[in-house]
């Protein structure tokens, strides 16, 4: 039987526990599931692509489908709310409720990733170690990290990755080192907390302007108009350029210091003509944008 608290993505346990229930008799099709839950034959479907979402209806009728207590319903419910979450702070909350679920066998992995990605410093910890004879001097090694921080950190810092296996106590030289353990970046619970962690350090990014001299940093921005295909080109040039920056950092061999370098590519404005939004019609100079299609208009001034 399908296990629901192996999942943190609603659309993929309905398609594993759809093909396991229509497996075992032919009349589980998708009409039966529309027929039940009041939709169109191929909303079913549309909901498995995420071509379409459920709504709080659907949520308590595929609940009832598919899940055999109250204790899954509520963890169906809380699924898709992570799922269809607007916004970090929505998501990363009902991804907790998952966590703290006691069935949940997602719950070591998604912890660990919740606690490596909730602060910035991990990932310097795990750089230092690199070329900082770490011995077990906690503050000392907390005094090297900029903005700096306390032993009681250091020391969580380097329980945390031993527990993950991104570091390990070299038996020779007593020193730690890095290892080739990884966090898995397949699931949702990695997007949710990588969100928190990249707020963290736009932050750290921030005050490093006071921080720091110019001679110590390097800092810029750019604001540009392309369209959809010119930035797909660019996203894949800055995967291109990270991926040169990490081959360029393997080849040295005696690092000294941590650095970070953030790359962000987003949005400015809305496209041009602006997207209708909540059925209403949108006027631009002349030009009035409806679901019909678009029919000029002289003389109107912007809304």
């Amino acid at each position: 039987m399908t296990d629901l608290f192996k999942y943190l993505n609603y659309r993929e346990f309905l398609r594993d526990a759809y093909e396991e229930r229509h497996a075992g008799d032919w009349r589980f099709s998708h009409r039966y599931i529309a027929e039940r839950a009041g939709i169109d034959a191929s909303m079913f479907n549309k909901i498995l692509q995420g071509k379409r979402n459920l709504t709080a209806r659907l949520v308590s009728v595929f609940a009832d489908i598919f899940c055999n207590d109250e204790r899954e319903k509520a963890y169906f419910a809380d699924m898709v709310a992570f799922n269809q979450a607007k916004n970090h702070s929505e998501s990363r909350r009902f991804l907790e409720k998952l966590v703290a679920t006691k069935e949940c066998k997602v719950e070591n992995v998604a912890k660990d990733q919740f606690e490596y990605f909730d602060h910035w410093y991990h990932a310097v910890i795990r750089e230092l170690v690199t070329f900082y004879p770490y011995v077990g001097d906690d503050a000392a090694l907390g005094l090297m990290v900029r903005p700096p921080i306390t032993a009681s950190q250091v020391r969580s810092s380097i329980a945390l990755l031993e527990r993950l296996s991104m570091i390990r106590k070299n038996p020779g030289t007593g020193f730690y080192e890095q290892t080739q353990g990884l966090i898995s970046s397949g699931s949702e619970s990695y997007s949710t907390a990588v969100n928190s962690y990249i707020q963290q350090n736009l932050n750290v990014a921030q005050d490093a302007m006071d921080r720091f001299g110019k001679d110590e940093r390097n800092l810029s921005t750019l604001a540009f108009a392309c369209d959809e295909t010119t930035y797909g080109e660019l996203v894949e040039m800055v995967r291109r350029f990270r991926r040169e920056i990490l081959a360029k950092v393997s080849q040295c061999e005696k690092p000294n210091r941590v650095f970070q370098m953030g790359m962000q590519l987003f949005p400015l404005s809305d496209p041009y003509p602006p997207p209708q939004r909540r059925g209403r019609k949108r006027r631009i100079r002349g030009q009035e944008i409806a679901d019909a299609g678009a029919e000029r208009s002289e003389g109107v001034d912007d809304e």
